[in-house]
């Protein structure tokens, strides 16, 4: 690579961003506490149990190995994760916590669907990553390199268009029932009449 390149001219990766390969002593998977060893996959480095096989990414791993879409990339991380049956509720039982911990500050972290279509609950460290259970993130790679996110947008923005149609037409039912529920007011010239009888 030449000085001043922001991309490298093999994989395209953001030379600015580099994957922290980093161990802290402390560092345990935050499903069954085993001690996490960082390991390097083509440009990515992910901290793996040996434990459980969760997987720790950190933000730049994990744009790099969802976003950025790389088929190399793709297929080394195919080829050096397990593959398992995923649920997308863990079950009872196995040291399955519902709530996981970041294995660097400790914060629980949000779960939450990584995308319509998927089934899969990821566990997300704002500050720090995302862990995979073992089996998420091959499952995850084989749905975006397959156009899942696309799709998963797709059905997205039709269920915000229909919500949307479905609002529409309960604000419109509401404005109907209450002109046809509102009590009748005397017309001016009714009020006039029964003024002059009055008098």
């Amino acid at each position: 690579m030449f000085h001043g390149h922001k991309h490298c001219p093999e994989c395209s990766a953001e030379l600015a961003l580099a994957a922290t390969g980093e161990v802290a002593a402390d560092r345990r998977c935050p499903r069954c506490a085993t001690a996490l060893h960082a390991r390097r996959v083509a440009d990515i480095v992910i901290d793996e149990c040996a434990g459980c096989l969760g997987v720790l990414n950190d933000h730049v791993a994990i744009k790099r190995a969802v976003i950025d879409r790389a088929q190399a990339r793709a297929d080394a991380l195919l080829g050096a994760l397990p593959h398992r049956e995923v649920s997308a509720v863990p079950t009872a039982g196995q040291n399955q916590k519902m709530y996981l911990p970041c294995p660097i500050c400790h914060v629980v972290m949000n779960r939450r669907l990584f995308a319509t279509g998927t089934g899969v609950i990821i566990d997300v460290c704002r500050s720090h990553g995302t862990f995979f259970d073992a089996g998420e993130l091959p499952l995850i790679i084989e749905f975006v390199m397959n156009g899942g996110l696309e799709t998963a947008q797709r059905k997205d923005i039709e269920r915000m268009r229909e919500t949307a149609r479905r609002e529409l037409a309960q604000a419109r039912d509401a404005a109907r029932d209450a002109r046809l529920h509102a009590p009748a007011t005397p017309s001016r010239s009714n009020a006039l009449i029964d003024s002059s009888r009055a008098c």
